[in-house]
């Protein structure tokens, strides 16, 4: 247990998608009496994501509406600085912990760390690949995101990283960082706990299928599991279900039976109808600094078929239900598949129980708050 004297902020601007449950897991985890949230957020719902933490203790910030009110909130989010700086001052803070690597307080971040210590995460030591439907994206996905985050991390004196790669990858570009290590929290939060919401475009679709869960985004390999599908009869007898948002950024076949696109965000509520009726569930990656994906399948117990990057190594190697294959190897990955096909009743269950333990990332984290 931390000292009931040193008080912590937890800072989350970027409180979306994977993001949301990563930060929630965390602050649920650690808060203690004193500490302070600070959120920003998008929509209403989440507004009851701390309903059982005391209603003072937590600030929202609602994000702007719009093009440029938000464009000034990329470039100088001054409401966000403003009660930062307050909170720090009004309510006896030790450590500012930042959880969604907080792109837009990189103009800032110099000046706070002379308020308070910053204990920062780092998601994505090197900027993900990602393939863009047009030159301006690109640019905004340059300024908005590369640069600030390379800023970021240059400046964070102190940082915790969930990956192994990322945490020598940092030790050895930053050496006068303070690099620490904590497990991955899991992305099981109580709103997919008790979801009952079924996904409509699942209606009519037999049980047993293969599963994408995730942003689609060029460095997730999505492309290859397509491609993959398409050419192997095989494993065209069940369907394939590529489900999350974002920019379809590979060319479509004409005939593409059997493939069904959710292309949409998959609310947390209906997590337990796309996860419970998969027979496997297929994260063929080319690149990942670290991610939670494999805790939801792993809590359904689902056989996966990974990439075999450092990351998903490090964290389920060994593990029963979990078939690697070379990244990129797309004959390799259509073997990986039917051979977790071939394997029905293996559960990956085991793996949820002893690598997101909430115990095991409180002990983490409060040995390296004390630290800092």
């Amino acid at each position: 247990m931390r000292d009931p004297s040193q008080h912590i902020l937890f800072v989350a601007t970027e409180y979306e998608s994977g993001m949301r449950p990563y930060a929630s897991a965390i602050i649920h985890a650690m808060w203690q009496p004193g500490d302070q949230v600070l959120i920003v957020y998008k929509r209403d719902d989440y507004l009851h994501d701390f309903d059982d933490l005391p209603a003072h203790c937590i600030t929202w910030i609602s994000y702007p509406a719009t093009k440029i009110s938000k464009a000034c909130f990329r470039l100088r989010p001054a409401r966000v600085i403003r009660a930062i700086e307050q909170l720090i001052a009004g309510r006896d803070i030790s450590l500012v912990y930042s959880l969604t690597e907080e792109l837009v307080l990189a103009t800032s971040v110099t000046r706070l760390q002379r308020l308070c210590p910053l204990l920062y995460t780092v998601h994505d030591a090197i900027h993900h690949d990602v393939k863009f439907n047009s030159l301006i994206a690109w640019v905004k996905d340059r300024l908005l995101m590369a640069l600030p985050q390379r800023h970021m991390l240059r400046h964070c004196r102190h940082i915790v990283t969930n990956s192994h790669e990322q945490l020598t990858l940092i030790e050895r570009n930053y050496p006068d960082h303070e690099v620490h290590y904590a497990p991955f929290p899991t992305l099981v939060n109580d709103d997919i706990l008790n979801g009952k919401a079924r996904v409509q475009e699942l209606e009519g679709v037999d049980d047993g299928y293969l599963l994408f869960f995730g942003n689609l985004h060029l460095y997730k390999g999505v492309h290859l599991l397509y491609e993959t599908y398409l050419a192997h009869p095989e494993l065209r007898r069940r369907p394939l279900v590529i489900a999350g948002s974002g920019y379809i950024y590979f060319e479509r076949r004409n005939h593409e039976q059997g493939v069904i696109f959710i292309n949409r965000y998959i609310d947390d509520s209906e997590m337990g109808d796309l996860f419970s009726r998969a027979a496997v569930v297929v994260y063929p990656y080319t690149s990942a600094t670290q991610s939670g994906v494999t805790s939801i399948a792993s809590y359904y117990g689902k056989p996966m078929v990974l990439s075999d990057l450092p990351f998903f190594k490090q964290t389920c190697e060994g593990c029963e239900g979990v078939y690697f294959f070379p990244s990129g190897d797309v004959e390799a990955l259509a073997a990986a598949v039917s051979q977790a096909l071939d394997s029905p009743g293996t559960s990956t269950r085991p793996l949820f129980d002893r690598e997101y333990s909430p115990q095991a990332l409180r002990a983490a984290l409060s040995a390296i708050i004390a630290k800092v």
